[in-house]
Protein backbone atom coordinates (compact mmCIF):
# COMPACT_ATOMS: atom_id res chain seq x y z
CA UNK A 1 0.00 0.00 0.00
CA UNK A 2 2.98 2.71 1.10
CA UNK A 3 4.79 1.31 -2.50
CA UNK A 4 1.53 2.48 -4.57
CA UNK A 5 1.28 5.31 -2.75
CA UNK A 6 4.46 6.46 -3.60
CA UNK A 7 4.84 5.90 -6.92
CA UNK A 8 1.33 7.59 -7.30
CA UNK A 9 3.26 10.81 -5.38
CA UNK A 10 6.15 10.34 -7.63
CA UNK A 11 4.03 10.22 -10.82
CA UNK A 12 2.02 13.81 -9.79
CA UNK A 13 5.13 15.54 -8.97
CA UNK A 14 6.59 14.64 -12.56
CA UNK A 15 3.90 15.87 -14.41
CA UNK A 16 3.24 19.12 -12.29
CA UNK A 17 7.35 19.58 -13.61
CA UNK A 18 6.10 18.89 -16.81
CA UNK A 19 3.83 21.71 -16.54
CA UNK A 20 6.05 24.21 -15.07
CA UNK A 21 9.44 23.83 -16.97
CA UNK A 22 7.52 22.29 -20.63
CA UNK A 23 8.61 24.60 -23.67
CA UNK A 24 6.49 25.56 -26.30
CA UNK A 25 7.66 23.96 -29.99
CA UNK A 26 7.40 26.08 -32.81
CA UNK A 27 9.02 25.42 -36.67
CA UNK A 28 11.32 27.94 -38.06
CA UNK A 29 8.16 29.94 -40.11
CA UNK A 30 6.68 30.68 -36.93
CA UNK A 31 9.36 31.46 -35.42
CA UNK A 32 10.19 34.29 -38.32
CA UNK A 33 6.89 35.83 -37.83
CA UNK A 34 6.95 36.40 -33.99
CA UNK A 35 10.18 37.75 -34.38
CA UNK A 36 8.83 39.99 -37.68
CA UNK A 37 5.97 40.99 -36.09
CA UNK A 38 7.03 43.64 -34.12
CA UNK A 39 9.30 45.25 -36.74
CA UNK A 40 6.59 45.41 -38.83
CA UNK A 41 4.70 47.17 -36.22
CA UNK A 42 7.35 49.77 -35.96
CA UNK A 43 7.81 49.69 -39.70
CA UNK A 44 4.04 51.04 -40.31
CA UNK A 45 4.46 53.54 -36.95
CA UNK A 46 7.09 55.50 -39.02
CA UNK A 47 5.54 55.47 -41.91
CA UNK A 48 2.23 56.66 -40.39
CA UNK A 49 4.46 59.34 -38.72
CA UNK A 50 6.24 60.58 -41.82
CA UNK A 51 2.89 61.11 -43.76
CA UNK A 52 1.61 62.92 -40.93
CA UNK A 53 4.24 65.43 -40.59
CA UNK A 54 4.35 65.79 -44.17
CA UNK A 55 0.96 66.63 -44.48
CA UNK A 56 1.21 68.80 -41.64
CA UNK A 57 4.24 71.13 -43.51
CA UNK A 58 1.98 70.91 -46.60
CA UNK A 59 -0.64 72.33 -44.52
CA UNK A 60 1.95 75.12 -42.91
CA UNK A 61 3.26 76.20 -46.04
CA UNK A 62 -0.56 76.57 -47.34
CA UNK A 63 -1.23 78.29 -44.11
CA UNK A 64 2.11 80.81 -44.18
CA UNK A 65 1.10 81.87 -47.70
CA UNK A 66 -1.92 82.81 -46.57
CA UNK A 67 -1.15 84.43 -43.65
CA UNK A 68 1.91 85.98 -45.91
CA UNK A 69 -0.92 87.78 -47.97
CA UNK A 70 -3.03 89.34 -44.83
CA UNK A 71 -0.05 90.04 -43.30
CA UNK A 72 1.37 91.95 -46.70
CA UNK A 73 -2.18 93.52 -46.76
CA UNK A 74 -2.19 94.43 -43.13
CA UNK A 75 0.88 96.16 -43.47
CA UNK A 76 -0.05 98.21 -46.72
CA UNK A 77 -3.30 99.34 -45.00
CA UNK A 78 -1.72 100.39 -41.83
CA UNK A 79 1.11 102.61 -43.89
CA UNK A 80 -0.92 103.91 -45.93
CA UNK A 81 -3.56 105.08 -43.31
CA UNK A 82 -1.07 106.32 -41.49
CA UNK A 83 0.70 108.66 -44.66
CA UNK A 84 -2.93 109.92 -44.91
CA UNK A 85 -2.93 110.90 -41.24
CA UNK A 86 0.12 112.72 -41.60
CA UNK A 87 -1.73 114.67 -45.01
CA UNK A 88 -4.57 115.53 -42.18
CA UNK A 89 -2.49 116.52 -40.14
CA UNK A 90 -0.46 118.60 -42.07
CA UNK A 91 -1.42 122.68 -42.41
CA UNK A 92 1.15 123.68 -44.87
CA UNK A 93 -1.15 123.47 -48.17
CA UNK A 94 2.27 122.82 -50.60
CA UNK A 95 3.65 120.55 -47.76
CA UNK A 96 -0.06 118.60 -48.16
CA UNK A 97 -0.16 118.70 -51.96
CA UNK A 98 3.16 117.20 -51.67
CA UNK A 99 2.10 114.30 -49.29
CA UNK A 100 -0.79 113.59 -51.28
CA UNK A 101 1.51 113.16 -54.73
CA UNK A 102 3.91 110.78 -52.47
CA UNK A 103 1.15 108.88 -51.87
CA UNK A 104 -0.35 108.85 -54.56
CA UNK A 105 2.93 107.15 -56.07
CA UNK A 106 3.31 105.24 -53.26
CA UNK A 107 -0.36 103.24 -53.33
CA UNK A 108 0.49 102.64 -57.77
CA UNK A 109 3.98 101.12 -56.58
CA UNK A 110 3.12 99.16 -53.87
CA UNK A 111 -0.15 97.93 -55.78
CA UNK A 112 2.41 96.61 -58.89
CA UNK A 113 4.76 95.21 -56.05
CA UNK A 114 2.77 93.68 -53.98
CA UNK A 115 0.70 91.84 -56.91
CA UNK A 116 4.26 90.55 -57.67
CA UNK A 117 5.25 89.24 -54.78
CA UNK A 118 1.84 87.51 -54.45
CA UNK A 119 1.20 86.64 -57.81
CA UNK A 120 1.23 82.37 -56.93
CA UNK A 121 -1.09 83.07 -53.85
CA UNK A 122 -3.69 85.43 -56.24
CA UNK A 123 -3.55 82.93 -59.29
CA UNK A 124 -3.87 79.79 -57.09
CA UNK A 125 -7.00 81.48 -55.21
CA UNK A 126 -8.31 82.54 -58.91
CA UNK A 127 -8.24 79.05 -59.86
CA UNK A 128 -10.58 78.14 -57.00
CA UNK A 129 -12.86 80.78 -57.32
CA UNK A 130 -12.73 79.84 -61.22
CA UNK A 131 -13.69 76.31 -59.92
CA UNK A 132 -16.13 76.91 -57.92
CA UNK A 133 -17.67 78.90 -60.38
CA UNK A 134 -17.65 76.67 -62.97
CA UNK A 135 -19.05 73.86 -60.52
CA UNK A 136 -22.21 76.38 -59.92
CA UNK A 137 -22.95 76.15 -63.94
CA UNK A 138 -21.84 79.55 -64.74
CA UNK A 139 -19.32 78.40 -67.06
CA UNK A 140 -17.41 80.95 -70.44
CA UNK A 141 -19.53 79.09 -73.01
CA UNK A 142 -23.00 80.37 -71.60
CA UNK A 143 -21.67 84.01 -70.99
CA UNK A 144 -20.94 84.43 -75.18
CA UNK A 145 -23.91 85.75 -76.32
CA UNK A 146 -24.21 88.06 -73.64
CA UNK A 147 -20.56 89.22 -74.15
CA UNK A 148 -20.84 89.50 -77.68
CA UNK A 149 -23.64 92.04 -77.76
CA UNK A 150 -21.90 93.95 -74.35
CA UNK A 151 -18.70 94.52 -76.36
CA UNK A 152 -20.48 94.84 -79.74
CA UNK A 153 -22.44 98.03 -78.62
CA UNK A 154 -19.21 98.57 -76.60
CA UNK A 155 -17.40 99.13 -79.36
CA UNK A 156 -19.82 100.76 -81.74
CA UNK A 157 -19.92 103.95 -78.94
CA UNK A 158 -16.40 103.84 -78.90
CA UNK A 159 -15.95 104.42 -82.48
CA UNK A 160 -19.16 107.13 -82.39
CA UNK A 161 -17.06 108.73 -79.52
CA UNK A 162 -13.80 108.83 -81.67
CA UNK A 163 -13.71 108.95 -84.83
CA UNK A 164 -14.36 113.06 -84.65
CA UNK A 165 -11.02 113.03 -82.60
CA UNK A 166 -9.63 110.90 -85.37
CA UNK A 167 -11.02 113.01 -88.32
CA UNK A 168 -9.75 116.11 -86.47
CA UNK A 169 -6.10 114.83 -85.86
CA UNK A 170 -5.75 113.41 -89.50
CA UNK A 171 -7.18 116.33 -91.22
CA UNK A 172 -4.58 118.42 -89.45
CA UNK A 173 -1.76 117.24 -90.95
CA UNK A 174 -2.79 117.16 -94.52
CA UNK A 175 -1.90 119.32 -97.25
CA UNK A 176 -4.76 121.90 -98.78
CA UNK A 177 -4.49 119.97 -102.08
CA UNK A 178 -5.94 116.89 -99.64
CA UNK A 179 -9.19 119.05 -98.48
CA UNK A 180 -9.85 121.30 -101.34
CA UNK A 181 -13.37 121.64 -102.64
CA UNK A 182 -14.38 118.81 -104.42
CA UNK A 183 -11.74 116.37 -103.52
CA UNK A 184 -12.78 112.81 -101.91
CA UNK A 185 -10.97 113.01 -98.22
CA UNK A 186 -9.21 110.08 -97.41
CA UNK A 187 -8.80 108.67 -93.86
CA UNK A 188 -5.57 108.51 -93.87
CA UNK A 189 -3.10 111.38 -95.42
CA UNK A 190 -1.32 110.57 -98.17
CA UNK A 191 1.42 113.02 -97.51
CA UNK A 192 2.13 114.21 -94.06
CA UNK A 193 2.91 117.94 -93.42
CA UNK A 194 2.86 120.43 -90.52
CA UNK A 195 1.83 123.53 -92.87
CA UNK A 196 -1.54 123.87 -91.71
CA UNK A 197 0.16 124.89 -87.90
CA UNK A 198 2.22 126.77 -89.70
CA UNK A 199 0.01 128.99 -91.78
CA UNK A 200 -2.42 129.15 -88.33
CA UNK A 201 0.09 130.39 -86.27
CA UNK A 202 1.23 133.00 -89.05
CA UNK A 203 -2.64 133.78 -89.32
CA UNK A 204 -3.00 134.37 -85.92
CA UNK A 205 0.25 136.53 -84.91
CA UNK A 206 -0.19 138.96 -88.54
CA UNK A 207 -4.00 139.96 -88.24
CA UNK A 208 -5.61 142.38 -86.64
CA UNK A 209 -2.38 144.58 -87.04
CA UNK A 210 -1.07 146.39 -84.56
CA UNK A 211 -4.20 145.05 -82.22
CA UNK A 212 -3.33 141.75 -82.93
CA UNK A 213 -2.34 139.08 -79.83
CA UNK A 214 0.00 136.08 -80.29
CA UNK A 215 -1.32 132.94 -79.97
CA UNK A 216 1.01 132.66 -77.07
CA UNK A 217 -1.64 135.29 -75.44
CA UNK A 218 -4.51 133.55 -76.25
CA UNK A 219 -3.40 130.88 -74.52
CA UNK A 220 -2.22 132.68 -71.60
CA UNK A 221 -5.78 134.67 -71.24
CA UNK A 222 -7.99 131.13 -71.10
CA UNK A 223 -5.07 129.36 -68.75
CA UNK A 224 -5.63 132.47 -66.60
CA UNK A 225 -9.23 133.23 -67.00
CA UNK A 226 -9.91 129.58 -66.03
CA UNK A 227 -7.91 129.43 -62.97
CA UNK A 228 -8.92 132.62 -61.12
CA UNK A 229 -12.57 132.04 -62.01
CA UNK A 230 -12.24 128.19 -60.81
CA UNK A 231 -10.76 128.80 -57.78
CA UNK A 232 -13.29 131.58 -56.78
CA UNK A 233 -16.28 129.88 -57.86
CA UNK A 234 -14.76 126.38 -55.89
CA UNK A 235 -13.91 128.98 -52.63
CA UNK A 236 -17.57 130.19 -52.65
CA UNK A 237 -18.72 126.28 -53.42
CA UNK A 238 -17.09 124.81 -50.65
CA UNK A 239 -18.33 127.29 -47.96
CA UNK A 240 -21.72 127.88 -49.26
CA UNK A 241 -22.15 124.07 -49.76
CA UNK A 242 -20.56 123.86 -45.83
CA UNK A 243 -23.08 126.22 -44.86
CA UNK A 244 -26.00 123.80 -46.35
CA UNK A 245 -24.96 121.08 -44.02
CA UNK A 246 -23.93 122.90 -40.90
CA UNK A 247 -26.82 125.25 -40.20
CA UNK A 248 -29.66 122.80 -40.74
CA UNK A 249 -33.13 124.34 -40.72
CA UNK A 250 -36.38 124.12 -41.90
CA UNK A 251 -35.78 125.91 -44.83
CA UNK A 252 -33.11 123.74 -46.24
CA UNK A 253 -35.54 121.91 -48.41
CA UNK A 254 -36.83 125.03 -49.92
CA UNK A 255 -33.31 125.51 -50.68
CA UNK A 256 -32.56 122.79 -52.42
CA UNK A 257 -35.38 122.88 -54.25
CA UNK A 258 -34.75 126.72 -55.39
CA UNK A 259 -30.82 125.44 -56.07
CA UNK A 260 -32.63 122.45 -57.91
CA UNK A 261 -35.13 124.60 -59.97
CA UNK A 262 -32.25 127.38 -60.79
CA UNK A 263 -30.36 124.01 -62.73
CA UNK A 264 -32.89 123.71 -64.90
CA UNK A 265 -32.57 127.03 -66.40
CA UNK A 266 -30.20 126.86 -69.24
CA UNK A 267 -27.35 129.17 -69.54
CA UNK A 268 -28.23 131.49 -72.74
CA UNK A 269 -32.04 132.20 -71.03
CA UNK A 270 -29.40 133.73 -68.20
CA UNK A 271 -27.33 136.00 -70.82
CA UNK A 272 -29.10 138.66 -71.66
CA UNK A 273 -29.72 139.55 -67.91
CA UNK A 274 -25.67 138.91 -67.20
CA UNK A 275 -24.94 141.08 -70.17
CA UNK A 276 -27.13 144.07 -69.36
CA UNK A 277 -25.47 143.86 -65.45
CA UNK A 278 -21.91 143.95 -67.04
CA UNK A 279 -22.77 147.01 -69.12
CA UNK A 280 -23.93 149.03 -66.35
CA UNK A 281 -20.88 147.75 -64.36
CA UNK A 282 -18.74 149.32 -67.13
CA UNK A 283 -17.00 145.51 -67.20
CA UNK A 284 -17.39 145.00 -70.94
CA UNK A 285 -14.32 144.16 -72.79
CA UNK A 286 -12.65 143.64 -69.27
CA UNK A 287 -11.42 140.58 -66.97
CA UNK A 288 -14.05 141.02 -64.39
CA UNK A 289 -16.71 140.19 -66.53
CA UNK A 290 -15.19 136.69 -67.64
CA UNK A 291 -14.85 135.99 -64.00
CA UNK A 292 -17.24 137.94 -62.27
CA UNK A 293 -20.58 136.12 -63.32
CA UNK A 294 -18.86 132.75 -62.74
CA UNK A 295 -18.45 133.34 -59.27
CA UNK A 296 -21.73 131.21 -57.93
CA UNK A 297 -22.37 128.17 -59.77
CA UNK A 298 -25.26 125.82 -58.58
CA UNK A 299 -23.96 122.59 -59.92
CA UNK A 300 -20.50 122.91 -57.50
CA UNK A 301 -22.96 123.96 -54.64
CA UNK A 302 -24.86 121.32 -54.68
CA UNK A 303 -21.86 118.53 -55.13
CA UNK A 304 -20.31 120.01 -51.80
CA UNK A 305 -23.00 120.40 -49.95
CA UNK A 306 -23.83 116.49 -50.88
CA UNK A 307 -20.13 115.77 -50.09
CA UNK A 308 -20.78 117.15 -46.74
CA UNK A 309 -23.96 115.82 -46.11
CA UNK A 310 -21.98 112.37 -46.37
CA UNK A 311 -19.85 112.54 -43.48
CA UNK A 312 -20.76 110.64 -40.57
CA UNK A 313 -22.39 112.59 -37.80
CA UNK A 314 -19.74 110.65 -35.16
CA UNK A 315 -17.01 113.00 -36.37
CA UNK A 316 -19.01 116.15 -35.48
CA UNK A 317 -19.95 114.82 -32.39
CA UNK A 318 -16.62 114.25 -31.93
CA UNK A 319 -15.26 117.41 -32.91
CA UNK A 320 -17.64 119.32 -30.15
CA UNK A 321 -16.41 117.13 -27.46
CA UNK A 322 -12.69 117.97 -28.05
CA UNK A 323 -13.71 121.28 -27.95
CA UNK A 324 -13.58 122.30 -31.66
CA UNK A 325 -15.59 125.13 -32.99
CA UNK A 326 -17.55 125.14 -36.34
CA UNK A 327 -14.42 126.82 -38.22
CA UNK A 328 -12.10 124.54 -36.71
CA UNK A 329 -14.25 121.35 -37.59
CA UNK A 330 -14.50 122.89 -40.81
CA UNK A 331 -10.57 123.28 -41.42
CA UNK A 332 -9.34 120.29 -39.87
CA UNK A 333 -12.15 117.81 -40.49
CA UNK A 334 -14.08 118.42 -42.81
CA UNK A 335 -12.15 119.62 -45.73
CA UNK A 336 -9.83 116.72 -45.73
CA UNK A 337 -12.55 114.83 -45.99
CA UNK A 338 -14.22 116.09 -48.89
CA UNK A 339 -10.84 116.13 -50.72
CA UNK A 340 -12.05 114.07 -53.06
CA UNK A 341 -15.21 116.44 -54.27
CA UNK A 342 -13.04 119.73 -54.32
CA UNK A 343 -11.37 117.92 -56.75
CA UNK A 344 -13.63 116.82 -59.04
CA UNK A 345 -15.25 120.06 -58.68
CA UNK A 346 -12.11 121.77 -59.62
CA UNK A 347 -11.70 119.77 -62.72
CA UNK A 348 -15.32 120.57 -64.04
CA UNK A 349 -15.47 123.84 -63.35
CA UNK A 350 -11.94 124.28 -65.11
CA UNK A 351 -12.72 122.59 -68.56
CA UNK A 352 -16.13 124.02 -68.67
CA UNK A 353 -14.39 128.00 -68.34
CA UNK A 354 -11.59 127.04 -70.81
CA UNK A 355 -14.53 125.43 -73.07
CA UNK A 356 -16.51 128.83 -72.53
CA UNK A 357 -17.07 130.87 -75.93
CA UNK A 358 -20.78 132.20 -75.93
CA UNK A 359 -20.51 134.73 -73.11
CA UNK A 360 -16.64 135.65 -74.00
CA UNK A 361 -17.31 136.61 -77.65
CA UNK A 362 -20.67 138.74 -76.38
CA UNK A 363 -19.30 141.05 -73.69
CA UNK A 364 -15.11 141.03 -75.41
CA UNK A 365 -14.78 142.90 -78.44
CA UNK A 366 -13.70 139.48 -80.93
CA UNK A 367 -11.27 141.63 -83.08
CA UNK A 368 -9.10 143.94 -80.57
CA UNK A 369 -10.05 142.53 -77.22
CA UNK A 370 -6.65 141.94 -75.02
CA UNK A 371 -8.33 139.07 -72.85
CA UNK A 372 -9.59 136.85 -75.93
CA UNK A 373 -9.46 133.57 -75.27
CA UNK A 374 -8.94 130.47 -77.51
CA UNK A 375 -12.68 129.66 -78.22
CA UNK A 376 -12.87 133.21 -79.07
CA UNK A 377 -9.56 132.43 -81.44
CA UNK A 378 -11.57 128.98 -82.79
CA UNK A 379 -15.04 130.79 -83.10
CA UNK A 380 -13.33 133.66 -85.60
CA UNK A 381 -10.91 130.82 -87.39
CA UNK A 382 -14.58 128.75 -88.30
CA UNK A 383 -15.33 132.26 -90.49
CA UNK A 384 -11.99 132.32 -92.60
CA UNK A 385 -11.60 131.53 -95.70
CA UNK A 386 -9.65 132.17 -98.78
CA UNK A 387 -11.51 134.51 -100.15
CA UNK A 388 -10.99 136.96 -97.02
CA UNK A 389 -7.18 135.59 -96.27
CA UNK A 390 -4.12 135.60 -98.45
CA UNK A 391 -3.03 133.20 -96.29
CA UNK A 392 -4.54 130.34 -97.40
CA UNK A 393 -4.55 129.06 -100.94
CA UNK A 394 -7.69 127.17 -100.99
CA UNK A 395 -11.32 128.77 -100.29
CA UNK A 396 -11.97 126.78 -97.30
CA UNK A 397 -8.63 125.98 -95.27
CA UNK A 398 -10.17 122.87 -93.01
CA UNK A 399 -7.24 121.76 -92.54
CA UNK A 400 -6.02 124.41 -90.53
CA UNK A 401 -9.08 125.46 -88.21
CA UNK A 402 -8.57 121.66 -87.27
CA UNK A 403 -5.18 122.37 -86.05
CA UNK A 404 -6.15 125.29 -84.08
CA UNK A 405 -8.82 122.42 -82.64
CA UNK A 406 -6.63 120.00 -82.07
CA UNK A 407 -4.72 123.00 -79.70
CA UNK A 408 -7.68 124.10 -77.85
CA UNK A 409 -8.59 120.67 -76.86
CA UNK A 410 -4.94 118.97 -76.39
CA UNK A 411 -4.57 120.46 -72.75
CA UNK A 412 -8.14 119.60 -71.89
CA UNK A 413 -7.36 115.87 -72.92
CA UNK A 414 -5.00 115.32 -70.76
CA UNK A 415 -6.43 116.69 -67.97
CA UNK A 416 -9.10 114.47 -68.12
CA UNK A 417 -6.69 111.27 -68.61
CA UNK A 418 -4.63 111.80 -65.89
CA UNK A 419 -7.80 113.07 -63.44
CA UNK A 420 -10.56 110.70 -64.78
CA UNK A 421 -10.26 108.24 -62.07
CA UNK A 422 -10.38 111.62 -59.30
CA UNK A 423 -13.66 112.91 -61.27
CA UNK A 424 -15.90 109.65 -60.95
CA UNK A 425 -14.54 108.95 -57.97
CA UNK A 426 -15.39 112.13 -56.48
CA UNK A 427 -19.00 112.17 -58.48
CA UNK A 428 -19.86 108.44 -57.32
CA UNK A 429 -18.47 109.01 -53.68
CA UNK A 430 -21.45 109.52 -51.47
CA UNK A 431 -20.22 108.52 -47.65
CA UNK A 432 -17.31 109.69 -46.23
CA UNK A 433 -15.72 109.49 -42.97
CA UNK A 434 -15.61 106.84 -39.97
CA UNK A 435 -18.03 106.24 -37.22
CA UNK A 436 -14.47 107.57 -34.81
CA UNK A 437 -14.23 110.60 -33.83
Amino acid sequence: MEKRNNEWSKKVRTEEWLQKNSVRRTSIKEKTLIQAEPVVKSTVVAIDEISEVKNHEVDTIKLTKKEKYESDLKLQEEEITKREAKIVIEANLFKRAWLKICLSWFMFWNKKQFKFKHAFYIRSVNRRKDKTIKMAGDVWYRRIGTNVSNYTVLIIMLVVMIFPFYWMLITSFKPYSEVDTGVMESLWPKHWTLQAYKDMFSYVNNSGGRESIPFSRFFFNSLFIALVSTLVQLSVSVIGGFAIYNWRTKFNSLFMIIMFSIMMVPGEALLLGRYWIAVQMQWRDTLFALIVPFIGNVFTIYLMSNAFYGLNRDLKRAAKVDGLSSFQYFMKIALPAVSATILTSFIISFIESWNSVLWPITVIDNQSGQWRTIPMLLYSLMNVSGMTSEEFPIADPINVKMAASILAILPMIIVFVVFNKWIINGLTKRSVGGTKG
